[in-house]
């Protein structure tokens, strides 16, 4: 089975590296957009700091606003370990990706330990625009609810409000029930994920913990909504000490969630060449008609309109991987779980390396 196209036509690999890196050595503003473990990234970044290169997850959309949490705003977290031995009151904000469900439910079997025993007390907020079964996990973790005609941010809004002893224009049924419990608990968690339709929701949650923490003790944990992007976040901060969407044009690191967003520059072709990394079989990179493309995907034929694609292998499937997991709050090694011969992209990346006029290796 091929494993690199030129176009539509098969190549061995050395042959798609060399033209991949003439490619890049011809483009003045190449794009990086990287969906990879955390050793994969690591290489992928680094690349793009060898060729003045703007990077972004695959994803950079879904994740901007989680980020936004952090750059912009700050906030009060904790770990899952100390939600699970700790908190006596468990808040479920808004819609939690499915991924994250099992730890929520095994939480419902364990008493907090560190704080007056007995069981945890489980709410859940939301709003009108919620996806349909919003309310599945909360169900499953038996959570009384408080809801709204509003968006997730005006309840949150709502919530602030009201334990502050001011009017709202709307009614929230089980607001008393909520508030008596916030009132007993020793160390109440909000948890919550990025929420991508309504970003305001989790600047007005922060807020509401750092009102709570002028009197008591309250925090948040947060639960990516997808562990796999989060990581190379994390990757691209000990790196660069920003996270994706950054841009290395001046030689040095500079963050810009607006200038260095791929899809725009794409669209707007401030780009002229596009290396799409993506080790998620689904995953197909967008066409641009006019700007070169270098695919490195999980694939069986070579992605449309593709100058070169080299097929790679994925992660924790082909290969040894490291990827952070909510579950711990830390990154974790995943063995191979059917290892195979395709290439991995730190291997692609130091081919390339070695085959720019420079021949300077990859730093990792």
């Amino acid at each position: 089975m091929s494993v690199a196209w030129i176009g539509s036509q098969a190549v061995s690999l050395t042959v798609a590296i060399q033209e991949a890196a003439r490619l890049l050595v011809s483009s003045r503003c190449p794009v990086f957009s990287v969906d990879s473990d955390v050793h994969g990234s690591r290489s992928a970044i680094a690349m793009a700091e060898r060729l003045g290169a703007v990077y972004d997850h695959v994803n950079g959309c879904d994740l901007v606003n989680e980020v936004a949490l952090f750059t912009d705003n700050g906030g009060f977290f904790t770990t899952p370990g100390e939600t699970r031995r700790r908190a006596d009151m468990i808040v479920i904000i808004g819609d939690i990706p499915v991924a994250h469900h099992e730890i929520l439910l095994s939480w419902t079997t364990a008493s907090p330990d560190l704080t007056s025993p007995g069981k945890r007390a489980w709410f859940h907020l939301h709003g009108s625009g919620s996806a349909p079964g919003r309310d599945h996990i909360a169900r499953q973790v038996k959570a009384r609810t408080i809801v709204a005609d509003l968006s997730l941010g005006g309840v949150i809004a709502a919530v602030r409000a009201l334990l502050a002893g001011r009017r709202v224009s709307q009614t929230l049924p089980g607001i008393e029930a909520f508030a008596s419990a916030l009132a007993k608990a020793s160390f109440p968690v909000f948890v919550f994920s990025g929420h991508s339709d309504d970003p305001h929701s989790i600047v007005m949650l922060q807020g509401l913990i750092a009102d709570l923490n002028k009197s008591r003790r309250a925090t948040t944990l947060f639960l990516p909504s997808d562990d796999g992007a989060w990581g190379m976040v994390l990757t691209s901060l000990w790196m660069t000490g920003f996270p994706p969407r950054t841009s290395f044009s001046t030689g040095l690191p500079i963050y810009d969630p607006v200038l260095c967003d791929i899809d725009r520059m794409l669209a707007e072709k401030e780009a002229d060449l596009h290396v799409w990394i993506s080790e998620r079989h689904a995953e197909e990179p967008p066409r641009r008609r006019g700007i070169p493309l270098i695919s490195l995907a999980r694939t069986d034929h070579p992605a449309a309109r593709a100058s070169v694609t080299i097929r790679i292998g994925t992660a924790g499937r082909d290969h040894d991987g490291v990827f952070y997991s909510s579950r711990i709050g830390t990154l974790t090694a995943v063995e191979a779980s059917a290892r195979s011969d395709l290439p991995m992209v730190t291997d692609v990346m130091r081919q390339l390396a070695d085959a720019l006029p420079e021949r300077e290796g990859l730093p990792c």
